[in-house]
């Protein structure tokens, strides 16, 4: 009989734990309301995760933050992909983590579908910021009138890394929310590239 139950009634980190002290082989499949999340379990460690855009870690915070939905066990599912090699234990604190983050970046970027802007004129000493790559990618596709949501998928990140990255970005005053949220919270995926140079984008230092 495969395990099974509901979220109300189960925390989805004991039903890891369980499967790990059972060394299962097999997959976890949980429905929320909005999306569909199966995590793959080998001899009881986490080898691979995904929702309906997400992939590995990222999949495995939002799927840890789902409080309402079903979720089934079925050892015979299996998986070719690897995106997770990492104990239970680890795997579930490294979400909790990522979790609390995403709590905290949630009281400034309270939604994927804000519109973000950059600072037209930034304050004194942004000339002495150094922006990773990432950082880069993300503010390349900045032009005031895309949402979150939409840079995420044009940059190829998942949601929760560019919003942690916007929140960088509006917390060192180099980009702004200019539309209040809508409907849908976090989680916790193109027209051209603007092109480097002037404005902005002319300031700032790579690494």
């Amino acid at each position: 009989m495969a395990l099974q139950g509901n979220l109300d009634d189960f925390e989805l980190t004991d039903v890891f734990q369980l499967i790990q002290l059972g060394q299962k082989d097999g997959g976890l499949r949980i429905q929320s309301d909005t999306d569909v999340g199966i995590v793959y379990f080998k001899g009881g460690m986490v080898v691979h995760a995904k929702t309906n855009q997400l992939l590995g870690e990222p999949a495995i915070d939002i799927i840890l933050s789902w409080k309402k939905g079903r979720f089934i066990f079925n050892p015979a599912e299996e998986t070719l992909e690897h995106t997770v090699d990492l104990p239970i234990q680890q795997v579930i604190l490294e979400a909790a983590r990522r979790i609390d983050e995403m709590n905290k970046i949630q009281k400034l970027i309270p939604s994927v579908n804000v519109i973000v802007k950059i600072v037209e004129v930034p304050d004194a000493g942004v000339e002495k910021i150094n922006l990773k790559p990432e950082e880069w990618k993300v503010l390349s596709f900045v032009d005031g009138s895309r949402a979150i949501k939409e840079i995420a998928t044009k940059a190829n990140l998942s949601e929760f890394e560019t919003c942690r990255i916007l929140y960088g970005l509006t917390s060192s005053g180099l980009v702004t929310i200019t539309k209040p949220p809508e409907t849908k919270p976090l989680p916790q995926p193109r027209k051209e590239e603007k092109k480097e140079g002037g404005g902005l984008f002319g300031i700032f230092k790579r690494r």
